[in-house]
């Protein structure tokens, strides 16, 4: 059974290790490290998680069921309006969860290694697929293309508003996969 403690204790380790995540980079920060920051010890992060992995994911669990929702919802349209729902879609999505794009574009490179993202892993394939159109392999390419881009650009957003940078992304993959 979860106490009101538990669930606050659960809360802070995943508050403190997503500011650590997104400040230090995941491959950077230990289990010690979370642990410290949210004021308890390594034994208490491991009772509410099974390793350091299991820890990113409930830091990206709140952006992985909204990227879930996208693409079930995409799958119940037509191929033009799955692309054009999941171009809106994915730009706000990627500026609302901008903190944690860090986290998420550092381990591209061996996402498919942390069997605790599997299914963010399979949401993002389905995304990609939604945003080219179609099957063409140059479609696919500019898709991923595209989503490397606009989370780089949500990293990076300079003095960019959120308003101001869904704009700028929303344009940015509309031009890139829906050209006129």
């Amino acid at each position: 059974m979860t106490t009101p403690a538990r669930e606050r204790t659960r809360h802070e380790i995943v508050r403190q290790a997503a500011g650590l995540f997104q400040g230090r980079g995941f491959s950077a920060v230990s289990l010690q490290d979370i642990a410290s920051a949210a004021g308890c010890s390594k034994a208490t992060v491991l009772y509410h998680f099974n390793g350091k992995a299991a820890v990113l994911a409930a830091v990206l669990e709140p952006a992985a069921a909204d990227l879930a929702v996208i693409v079930a919802a995409a799958g119940k349209m037509s191929r033009t309006d799955a692309q054009e729902y999941t171009i809106g879609q994915f730009t706000d999505l990627a500026v609302r969860y901008r903190g944690v794009m860090d986290v998420v574009q550092e381990l591209i490179p061996v996402i498919e290694e942390v069997p605790e993202l599997g299914q963010l892993v399979a949401d993002g394939i389905r995304l990609k697929d939604y945003l080219a159109g179609s099957d063409d392999p140059l479609e696919q390419d500019l898709a991923g293309f595209a989503i490397n881009g606009l989370m780089g650009e949500c990293r990076f957003p300079g003095d960019r508003n959120d308003e101001e940078l869904r704009r700028f992304c929303d344009i940015g993959l509309r031009r890139l996969l829906r050209p006129s």
